[in-house]
Protein backbone atom coordinates (compact mmCIF):
# COMPACT_ATOMS: atom_id res chain seq x y z
CA UNK A 1 0.00 0.00 0.00
CA UNK A 2 1.51 3.18 1.41
CA UNK A 3 5.23 3.35 0.35
CA UNK A 4 6.65 6.23 2.95
CA UNK A 5 10.51 6.48 3.07
CA UNK A 6 13.49 7.92 4.83
CA UNK A 7 14.70 10.69 2.30
CA UNK A 8 17.67 13.42 2.64
CA UNK A 9 15.89 16.33 3.15
CA UNK A 10 17.22 19.90 2.03
CA UNK A 11 17.60 21.82 5.84
CA UNK A 12 18.40 25.51 6.77
CA UNK A 13 21.40 25.65 8.66
CA UNK A 14 20.90 28.15 11.62
CA UNK A 15 24.33 28.62 12.16
CA UNK A 16 24.16 30.17 8.92
CA UNK A 17 20.92 31.56 8.45
CA UNK A 18 20.34 32.66 11.59
CA UNK A 19 17.47 32.24 14.12
CA UNK A 20 14.86 29.34 13.17
CA UNK A 21 11.61 31.79 14.13
CA UNK A 22 12.97 34.65 11.24
CA UNK A 23 13.60 31.07 8.54
CA UNK A 24 9.74 29.31 8.60
CA UNK A 25 6.10 30.49 7.49
CA UNK A 26 2.70 29.84 7.13
CA UNK A 27 2.29 27.61 3.78
CA UNK A 28 1.19 30.19 0.73
CA UNK A 29 -2.67 28.95 1.48
CA UNK A 30 -3.41 30.95 4.38
CA UNK A 31 -1.23 33.82 3.87
CA UNK A 32 -2.87 37.10 1.96
CA UNK A 33 -1.51 39.77 -0.04
CA UNK A 34 -1.45 41.66 2.74
CA UNK A 35 0.48 39.31 5.52
CA UNK A 36 3.15 38.50 2.79
CA UNK A 37 5.36 41.90 3.45
CA UNK A 38 6.29 40.68 7.06
CA UNK A 39 6.83 37.84 6.70
CA UNK A 40 9.55 39.01 3.78
CA UNK A 41 10.91 41.54 6.89
CA UNK A 42 11.50 38.53 9.11
CA UNK A 43 15.26 37.70 7.33
CA UNK A 44 16.36 37.51 4.14
CA UNK A 45 16.29 33.71 4.21
CA UNK A 46 12.80 33.64 5.19
CA UNK A 47 11.23 30.45 3.55
CA UNK A 48 8.00 33.03 2.23
CA UNK A 49 10.61 34.99 -0.39
CA UNK A 50 11.14 31.47 -2.05
CA UNK A 51 7.50 29.88 -1.43
CA UNK A 52 5.65 32.81 -2.33
CA UNK A 53 8.06 35.72 -3.55
CA UNK A 54 7.25 39.19 -4.04
CA UNK A 55 6.00 40.23 -8.16
CA UNK A 56 6.85 43.45 -10.06
CA UNK A 57 5.60 45.17 -12.54
CA UNK A 58 8.16 44.18 -15.52
CA UNK A 59 7.97 40.43 -14.42
CA UNK A 60 8.73 38.33 -17.63
CA UNK A 61 8.92 34.88 -18.68
CA UNK A 62 12.65 34.90 -18.05
CA UNK A 63 12.50 37.18 -14.49
CA UNK A 64 9.47 36.51 -12.74
CA UNK A 65 9.11 34.85 -9.13
CA UNK A 66 9.09 31.76 -10.10
CA UNK A 67 12.49 31.93 -11.88
CA UNK A 68 13.81 34.20 -9.05
CA UNK A 69 12.88 31.41 -6.35
CA UNK A 70 15.00 29.17 -8.49
CA UNK A 71 17.56 31.88 -7.97
CA UNK A 72 17.43 32.14 -4.45
CA UNK A 73 17.52 28.09 -3.61
CA UNK A 74 20.57 28.08 -5.60
CA UNK A 75 22.45 30.67 -4.06
CA UNK A 76 21.48 29.92 -0.90
CA UNK A 77 22.68 26.35 -1.10
CA UNK A 78 26.01 27.44 -2.44
CA UNK A 79 26.65 29.67 0.97
CA UNK A 80 25.15 26.92 2.92
CA UNK A 81 21.74 28.58 4.43
CA UNK A 82 20.59 25.38 3.31
CA UNK A 83 22.47 21.94 3.01
CA UNK A 84 21.08 18.43 2.36
CA UNK A 85 21.36 15.73 4.87
CA UNK A 86 24.12 13.32 3.81
CA UNK A 87 21.99 10.52 4.59
CA UNK A 88 18.05 9.10 4.48
CA UNK A 89 16.28 10.09 7.67
CA UNK A 90 12.65 9.63 9.11
CA UNK A 91 11.88 13.44 11.28
CA UNK A 92 9.56 13.68 14.00
CA UNK A 93 7.83 17.47 14.18
CA UNK A 94 6.46 18.35 17.34
CA UNK A 95 4.08 20.98 17.43
CA UNK A 96 2.97 22.76 20.65
CA UNK A 97 -0.09 25.04 19.99
CA UNK A 98 -3.45 26.47 21.43
CA UNK A 99 -6.66 26.40 20.26
CA UNK A 100 -9.97 26.83 22.17
CA UNK A 101 -7.95 28.10 25.32
CA UNK A 102 -6.11 24.39 25.23
CA UNK A 103 -3.10 23.63 25.32
CA UNK A 104 -1.85 20.46 22.68
CA UNK A 105 0.82 18.88 20.89
CA UNK A 106 0.44 17.15 17.46
CA UNK A 107 3.18 14.60 16.04
CA UNK A 108 4.05 14.75 12.22
CA UNK A 109 6.31 12.36 11.17
CA UNK A 110 8.21 13.80 8.28
CA UNK A 111 9.56 11.17 4.92
CA UNK A 112 8.82 11.24 1.11
CA UNK A 113 5.90 9.67 -0.02
CA UNK A 114 5.30 7.71 -3.51
CA UNK A 115 2.69 9.24 -5.58
CA UNK A 116 -0.36 7.35 -6.38
CA UNK A 117 -3.21 8.04 -8.81
CA UNK A 118 -6.31 8.38 -6.91
CA UNK A 119 -7.91 5.51 -8.39
CA UNK A 120 -5.27 2.84 -6.35
CA UNK A 121 -7.46 4.11 -3.48
CA UNK A 122 -3.93 3.73 -1.69
CA UNK A 123 -4.07 7.78 -0.52
CA UNK A 124 -7.17 9.23 -0.58
CA UNK A 125 -8.42 12.44 -0.89
CA UNK A 126 -11.25 13.78 0.77
CA UNK A 127 -11.86 17.49 -0.61
CA UNK A 128 -12.28 18.86 -4.18
CA UNK A 129 -9.62 21.67 -5.24
CA UNK A 130 -9.31 24.37 -7.78
CA UNK A 131 -7.02 24.88 -11.05
CA UNK A 132 -5.49 28.23 -10.28
CA UNK A 133 -3.46 27.16 -7.06
CA UNK A 134 -2.46 24.29 -8.80
CA UNK A 135 -1.07 26.15 -11.71
CA UNK A 136 0.80 28.83 -9.10
CA UNK A 137 2.32 25.65 -7.21
CA UNK A 138 3.50 23.39 -10.69
CA UNK A 139 5.18 26.70 -11.97
CA UNK A 140 6.97 26.98 -8.74
CA UNK A 141 7.93 23.28 -9.10
CA UNK A 142 9.23 23.49 -12.86
CA UNK A 143 11.39 26.08 -11.81
CA UNK A 144 13.04 25.00 -8.26
CA UNK A 145 12.62 21.67 -8.40
CA UNK A 146 12.04 21.45 -4.72
CA UNK A 147 9.11 20.80 -2.52
CA UNK A 148 8.89 23.03 -0.27
CA UNK A 149 5.70 22.59 1.58
CA UNK A 150 4.76 18.67 2.66
CA UNK A 151 1.30 17.66 2.47
CA UNK A 152 -0.34 16.13 5.87
CA UNK A 153 -1.70 13.17 6.02
CA UNK A 154 -3.38 10.77 8.26
CA UNK A 155 -2.96 6.85 9.12
CA UNK A 156 -4.63 4.88 11.29
CA UNK A 157 -3.06 4.99 14.57
CA UNK A 158 -4.84 1.91 16.04
CA UNK A 159 -3.42 0.00 13.33
CA UNK A 160 0.60 1.17 13.07
CA UNK A 161 2.74 0.98 16.28
CA UNK A 162 4.19 4.60 17.13
CA UNK A 163 7.64 5.02 17.29
CA UNK A 164 9.48 4.60 20.55
CA UNK A 165 10.76 7.73 22.14
CA UNK A 166 14.10 6.24 22.74
CA UNK A 167 14.67 5.80 19.19
CA UNK A 168 13.78 9.59 18.31
CA UNK A 169 17.25 11.88 18.77
CA UNK A 170 17.53 15.69 19.96
CA UNK A 171 16.49 18.22 18.18
CA UNK A 172 17.97 19.88 15.29
CA UNK A 173 15.54 22.59 14.76
CA UNK A 174 13.27 24.50 17.44
CA UNK A 175 11.22 27.41 16.95
CA UNK A 176 9.52 29.30 19.23
CA UNK A 177 7.04 31.40 18.00
CA UNK A 178 4.38 33.33 20.58
CA UNK A 179 2.87 30.30 22.30
CA UNK A 180 3.34 28.38 18.81
CA UNK A 181 6.30 25.91 19.33
CA UNK A 182 7.89 23.48 16.62
CA UNK A 183 10.59 21.12 16.92
CA UNK A 184 12.46 18.37 14.69
CA UNK A 185 14.09 15.55 15.59
CA UNK A 186 15.48 12.72 13.76
CA UNK A 187 14.35 8.77 13.90
CA UNK A 188 17.24 6.02 14.64
CA UNK A 189 16.90 4.28 11.12
CA UNK A 190 16.14 0.75 12.81
CA UNK A 191 12.93 2.62 14.02
CA UNK A 192 12.22 4.28 10.98
CA UNK A 193 12.45 0.83 9.11
CA UNK A 194 10.01 -0.30 11.43
CA UNK A 195 7.60 2.13 11.03
CA UNK A 196 7.49 2.25 7.36
CA UNK A 197 7.21 -1.34 7.39
CA UNK A 198 3.78 -1.22 9.25
CA UNK A 199 2.91 1.78 7.44
CA UNK A 200 3.27 -0.19 4.35
CA UNK A 201 -0.24 -2.32 4.94
CA UNK A 202 -1.99 1.57 5.39
CA UNK A 203 -3.86 3.49 2.49
CA UNK A 204 -3.55 7.22 3.96
CA UNK A 205 -5.91 10.05 4.10
CA UNK A 206 -5.01 13.37 2.42
CA UNK A 207 -5.57 16.00 5.17
CA UNK A 208 -4.22 18.99 3.75
CA UNK A 209 -2.59 19.75 0.84
CA UNK A 210 -4.76 18.33 -1.93
CA UNK A 211 -3.57 21.33 -4.28
CA UNK A 212 0.03 20.15 -3.86
CA UNK A 213 -0.16 16.58 -3.46
CA UNK A 214 -1.99 17.18 -7.19
CA UNK A 215 0.70 19.63 -8.47
CA UNK A 216 3.20 16.30 -7.62
CA UNK A 217 1.24 14.16 -9.82
CA UNK A 218 1.02 16.43 -12.72
CA UNK A 219 4.83 17.08 -12.44
CA UNK A 220 6.22 13.39 -12.01
CA UNK A 221 3.09 12.36 -15.11
CA UNK A 222 5.46 15.68 -17.03
CA UNK A 223 8.20 13.98 -16.47
CA UNK A 224 7.38 10.68 -16.87
CA UNK A 225 6.36 11.48 -20.01
CA UNK A 226 9.29 12.91 -21.26
CA UNK A 227 11.90 10.25 -19.88
CA UNK A 228 13.00 7.36 -22.13
CA UNK A 229 12.88 5.13 -19.35
CA UNK A 230 11.05 5.50 -16.32
CA UNK A 231 11.77 3.02 -13.04
CA UNK A 232 9.63 4.18 -10.48
CA UNK A 233 12.50 5.14 -8.64
CA UNK A 234 13.01 8.55 -9.70
CA UNK A 235 12.88 11.39 -7.62
CA UNK A 236 9.79 12.92 -8.86
CA UNK A 237 7.66 9.87 -8.36
CA UNK A 238 7.96 11.36 -4.80
CA UNK A 239 6.67 14.28 -2.61
CA UNK A 240 7.26 15.31 0.92
CA UNK A 241 4.54 14.43 3.32
CA UNK A 242 4.31 14.67 7.46
CA UNK A 243 2.01 11.44 8.75
CA UNK A 244 -0.39 11.81 12.25
CA UNK A 245 -2.13 9.20 13.50
CA UNK A 246 -6.00 9.58 13.76
CA UNK A 247 -5.80 8.42 17.42
CA UNK A 248 -3.20 11.74 18.31
CA UNK A 249 -4.11 13.77 21.16
CA UNK A 250 -3.36 17.03 19.30
CA UNK A 251 -5.42 15.82 15.90
CA UNK A 252 -7.90 18.96 15.48
CA UNK A 253 -10.10 19.29 12.40
CA UNK A 254 -11.57 23.01 12.58
CA UNK A 255 -14.91 24.12 10.52
CA UNK A 256 -14.19 26.06 7.21
CA UNK A 257 -17.08 29.23 7.67
CA UNK A 258 -18.40 30.87 4.91
CA UNK A 259 -18.94 33.96 3.72
CA UNK A 260 -20.82 35.51 0.83
CA UNK A 261 -22.05 38.36 -1.49
CA UNK A 262 -25.83 37.68 -1.78
CA UNK A 263 -26.86 38.36 -5.52
CA UNK A 264 -30.47 37.80 -5.13
CA UNK A 265 -30.66 38.60 -1.87
CA UNK A 266 -34.10 38.32 -0.63
CA UNK A 267 -36.02 41.30 1.29
CA UNK A 268 -36.48 39.57 4.48
CA UNK A 269 -33.62 37.04 4.92
CA UNK A 270 -35.13 35.55 8.05
CA UNK A 271 -38.78 34.85 6.06
CA UNK A 272 -37.08 33.44 3.46
CA UNK A 273 -35.03 30.36 5.38
CA UNK A 274 -37.99 29.98 7.87
CA UNK A 275 -39.72 27.35 5.90
CA UNK A 276 -36.47 25.12 6.19
CA UNK A 277 -35.07 26.04 9.27
CA UNK A 278 -35.93 26.92 13.20
CA UNK A 279 -34.35 30.40 13.91
CA UNK A 280 -33.71 31.58 17.18
CA UNK A 281 -32.08 34.88 17.77
CA UNK A 282 -28.47 34.43 19.52
CA UNK A 283 -27.26 37.97 20.57
CA UNK A 284 -25.24 40.35 18.87
CA UNK A 285 -22.24 40.32 17.15
CA UNK A 286 -19.58 40.27 20.02
CA UNK A 287 -16.68 38.21 21.25
CA UNK A 288 -19.03 37.02 23.94
CA UNK A 289 -22.11 36.49 21.34
CA UNK A 290 -19.74 34.46 18.84
CA UNK A 291 -18.41 32.05 21.32
CA UNK A 292 -22.03 31.74 22.73
CA UNK A 293 -23.75 31.26 19.81
CA UNK A 294 -20.63 28.44 18.44
CA UNK A 295 -21.29 26.68 22.08
CA UNK A 296 -25.06 26.38 20.76
CA UNK A 297 -24.33 25.33 17.70
CA UNK A 298 -22.04 22.40 19.22
CA UNK A 299 -24.77 20.88 21.62
CA UNK A 300 -27.49 21.34 18.99
CA UNK A 301 -25.06 19.72 16.45
CA UNK A 302 -24.69 16.87 19.10
CA UNK A 303 -28.21 15.49 18.42
CA UNK A 304 -28.62 16.91 14.73
CA UNK A 305 -27.48 19.30 12.49
CA UNK A 306 -26.87 23.36 13.61
CA UNK A 307 -25.74 26.48 11.76
CA UNK A 308 -24.73 29.37 12.87
CA UNK A 309 -25.76 32.92 10.93
CA UNK A 310 -24.38 36.41 10.82
CA UNK A 311 -25.97 39.07 8.82
CA UNK A 312 -29.81 37.46 8.91
CA UNK A 313 -30.31 40.57 10.40
CA UNK A 314 -28.00 44.27 10.94
CA UNK A 315 -25.67 43.06 13.54
CA UNK A 316 -27.24 39.92 14.86
CA UNK A 317 -26.50 36.46 15.44
CA UNK A 318 -28.73 33.69 14.62
CA UNK A 319 -28.84 29.63 15.30
CA UNK A 320 -30.47 27.71 12.73
CA UNK A 321 -31.63 24.11 13.03
CA UNK A 322 -33.53 22.39 10.31
CA UNK A 323 -37.36 21.85 10.73
CA UNK A 324 -37.16 18.27 8.57
CA UNK A 325 -33.64 17.36 8.00
CA UNK A 326 -35.40 14.73 5.15
CA UNK A 327 -36.52 18.11 3.60
CA UNK A 328 -33.21 19.44 3.26
CA UNK A 329 -31.61 16.60 2.22
CA UNK A 330 -33.82 16.21 -0.54
CA UNK A 331 -31.74 19.71 -2.23
CA UNK A 332 -28.49 18.00 -1.89
CA UNK A 333 -27.27 16.18 -5.30
CA UNK A 334 -28.87 12.53 -5.62
CA UNK A 335 -25.81 11.79 -7.39
CA UNK A 336 -23.90 11.44 -4.04
CA UNK A 337 -24.38 8.89 -1.46
CA UNK A 338 -26.39 9.38 2.05
CA UNK A 339 -23.36 10.13 4.06
CA UNK A 340 -22.29 12.88 1.64
CA UNK A 341 -25.90 14.10 1.62
CA UNK A 342 -25.87 14.38 5.14
CA UNK A 343 -22.65 16.40 5.70
CA UNK A 344 -23.22 19.43 7.30
CA UNK A 345 -21.18 21.34 4.68
CA UNK A 346 -23.37 19.57 1.84
CA UNK A 347 -26.99 20.71 3.68
CA UNK A 348 -25.34 23.84 4.19
CA UNK A 349 -24.67 24.56 0.50
CA UNK A 350 -27.97 23.17 -0.89
CA UNK A 351 -29.50 25.96 1.80
CA UNK A 352 -27.39 28.42 0.92
CA UNK A 353 -29.74 29.76 -2.64
CA UNK A 354 -32.29 30.69 -0.34
CA UNK A 355 -30.12 33.48 0.69
CA UNK A 356 -30.29 34.62 -2.64
CA UNK A 357 -26.60 33.75 -2.64
CA UNK A 358 -25.38 32.72 -6.90
CA UNK A 359 -22.49 30.32 -6.93
CA UNK A 360 -19.00 32.38 -8.30
CA UNK A 361 -15.91 32.56 -6.72
CA UNK A 362 -16.34 36.16 -6.23
CA UNK A 363 -19.34 35.62 -4.16
CA UNK A 364 -17.68 33.57 -1.67
CA UNK A 365 -14.56 33.64 0.73
CA UNK A 366 -13.67 31.37 4.12
CA UNK A 367 -12.26 31.84 7.48
CA UNK A 368 -11.73 29.53 9.63
CA UNK A 369 -12.95 31.74 12.53
CA UNK A 370 -15.97 32.32 13.97
CA UNK A 371 -15.65 35.85 15.02
CA UNK A 372 -13.46 36.66 12.02
CA UNK A 373 -16.42 36.10 9.99
CA UNK A 374 -18.84 37.54 12.04
CA UNK A 375 -17.13 40.49 12.32
CA UNK A 376 -16.71 40.39 8.51
CA UNK A 377 -20.73 40.92 8.15
CA UNK A 378 -20.45 43.47 10.65
CA UNK A 379 -18.30 46.00 9.34
CA UNK A 380 -19.87 45.47 5.84
CA UNK A 381 -17.52 43.57 3.57
CA UNK A 382 -19.36 40.79 3.52
CA UNK A 383 -23.49 40.06 3.52
CA UNK A 384 -23.83 37.02 5.32
CA UNK A 385 -21.54 34.57 7.80
CA UNK A 386 -22.62 31.09 7.90
CA UNK A 387 -20.92 29.00 10.66
CA UNK A 388 -20.73 25.16 10.82
CA UNK A 389 -19.25 22.99 13.47
CA UNK A 390 -16.76 20.47 13.25
CA UNK A 391 -16.67 17.65 11.00
CA UNK A 392 -15.63 14.54 12.54
CA UNK A 393 -12.29 12.75 11.21
CA UNK A 394 -13.84 9.53 10.83
CA UNK A 395 -16.50 10.72 8.60
CA UNK A 396 -14.03 12.92 6.66
CA UNK A 397 -12.20 9.26 6.26
CA UNK A 398 -15.55 7.54 5.27
CA UNK A 399 -16.08 10.14 2.32
CA UNK A 400 -12.75 10.05 1.38
CA UNK A 401 -13.52 5.42 1.94
CA UNK A 402 -16.58 5.77 -0.51
CA UNK A 403 -14.42 7.40 -3.21
CA UNK A 404 -16.48 10.89 -2.74
CA UNK A 405 -14.64 14.21 -1.88
CA UNK A 406 -16.29 16.66 0.48
CA UNK A 407 -17.24 20.58 -1.19
CA UNK A 408 -14.21 22.69 -1.31
CA UNK A 409 -12.84 24.30 2.22
CA UNK A 410 -14.95 21.67 4.46
CA UNK A 411 -12.17 21.22 6.95
CA UNK A 412 -8.94 22.96 8.65
CA UNK A 413 -6.70 20.30 10.13
CA UNK A 414 -4.83 22.74 12.69
CA UNK A 415 -2.43 24.33 12.94
CA UNK A 416 -1.07 24.02 9.40
CA UNK A 417 2.22 22.95 8.97
CA UNK A 418 4.79 24.84 8.72
CA UNK A 419 6.96 25.58 5.24
CA UNK A 420 10.49 25.47 6.03
CA UNK A 421 11.14 23.21 8.27
CA UNK A 422 12.14 20.67 5.71
CA UNK A 423 12.38 20.60 2.16
CA UNK A 424 12.48 18.24 -0.43
CA UNK A 425 15.12 18.53 -3.64
CA UNK A 426 14.48 16.57 -6.36
CA UNK A 427 18.07 16.81 -7.87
Amino acid sequence: MADFRPFQALRYDPAVAGEPETLIAPPYDVVSEDDRPTLYMRGPFNVSLIDYGEEFADDSDEDNRYTRSALDIEAWREIGVLKQDEQPTLYVYDQEFEVAGQRLSRRSIFGRLQLEEWDKKIILPHEQTGAAAKADRLRLLQATRVHLSPILALYEGDLVPPIPEAAIGAPVFRAIMGSDKHFLRPVSPAAAEDFTKALAEQRLYIADGHHRYETGLNYRNERRAAASNWTGEEPENFIIAALVSTTDPGLVCLPTHRLLKLTNRPDNLVAALAPLLSIEPAGDVSDYGVETLVAKMAAAGRDGLAFGAAGLEPGKLHLLTPKKIDELIALTSANQSDAWRRLDVALLHAVLPFTGFVDSPDNIDYSEWPYHAASEVNEGRWDLAMLLNPTPVVQVMNIADGGEVMPRKSTFFFPKLATGVVMYPLD
